[in-house]
């Protein structure tokens, strides 16, 4: 089981993500000497960031149908999530249902003093008591960490890594070969997508400890993990907000699912361990499953 908090690893990992993102910056201001097209381009890309930050949260109750809900209408829910937040030592975020079979969460906002979490009514149907209330914890623990924050200024990497290679190859030459310097550029931007999408993948492990840490035991969270994966095809889930979602759809062994009935952690060890590998991890805002509960434990 997962042993103390997993803050300062998390804040490891956001000083790695401004840093690298400054550094970014001071080697375009190097590399061009100040031109005011690159910092035009940066200054541009933060302020749409800004309007993505401040929009996000509208949207993304739009795209998902999340209907806010009331003590009355969930007091279970409401004293769980008011108990958890103060625990993790955050105002307690509003309270969301979205209506749909799929089993999922997830959390959003602008910080912490205006964070939701929607929950899916196929999730309250498929998971037990303590499931749901080790998601719900999974979902704080990206609040408190500022995941949406983070992600949001992360996603600046690429189109910063994309003009950085413009400006270099454009200036290394008086007339540039157009079709390298795309090329180049495109190769940049891919290069700095997978640097989000590890971070991302990243900030999963962290909220998963997050659960742990606070419900006193990995076994919720990772009978909630296997649930939510069980069965439930990919193409059920609204693709639009996968990458909130706090666990990706796909299948498991009933292998797995046989020892999660157990409640025992060798028994869920030692069947992960016969779960295939995902190869297509590198390009996935989640860790594979198999990789998920391996760390709950360890």
């Amino acid at each position: 089981m997962i042993k103390g908090s997993p803050d300062i690893q998390v804040w490891i990992s956001t000083a790695l993500v401004f840093g690298l993102i400054a550094g970014i910056l001071g080697v375009i201001m190097l590399m061009t000497g100040g031109q005011i097209s690159v910092l035009t381009v940066f200054f541009f890309s933060l302020i749409f960031l800004g309007i993505q930050w401040y929009l996000g949260p509208i949207i993304v109750r739009w795209v998902s149908g999340a209907r806010e809900v009331s003590v009355s209408e969930a007091p279970e829910l409401h004293a769980a999530l008011e108990r958890i937040a103060k625990q993790s030592g955050i105002p307690k975020p509003k309270l969301y249902v979205v209506e749909s079979p799929i089993p999922n969460a997830f959390a959003f906002g602008r910080g912490k003093s205006d964070a939701g979490i929607a929950i899916h009514t196929g999730l309250l149907r498929r998971l037990d008591k303590q499931e749901v209330e080790a998601v719900i914890a999974h979902e704080v623990g990206h609040i408190k960490h500022n995941d949406v924050i983070i992600m949001t200024i992360a996603s600046v990497i690429p189109v910063l890594l994309y003009y950085l290679v413009v400006a270099y190859m454009s200036g290394r030459d008086e007339r540039p070969n157009p079709i390298a310097v795309f090329l180049g550029a495109i190769l940049a931007r891919l290069l700095g997508q997978l640097v989000v999408l590890w971070l991302s993948r990243q900030r999963e492990y962290y909220a998963d400890a997050h659960s742990a840490y606070i419900m006193k035991d990995s076994m919720p969270l990772a009978r909630a993990l296997v649930k939510i994966t069980y069965d439930i095809p990919k193409e059920g889930a609204n693709e639009s907000l996968s990458t909130l979602y706090v666990a990706e759809h796909g299948a498991v062994s009933t292998n797995l699912i046989s020892a999660v009935s157990k409640n025992d952690p060798n028994a869920i060890l030692a069947a992960v361990e016969k779960e295939p590998d995902n190869p297509l991890e590198i390009i996935s805002t989640h860790p594979s499953l198999k990789k998920r509960i391996k760390a709950l434990f360890s």
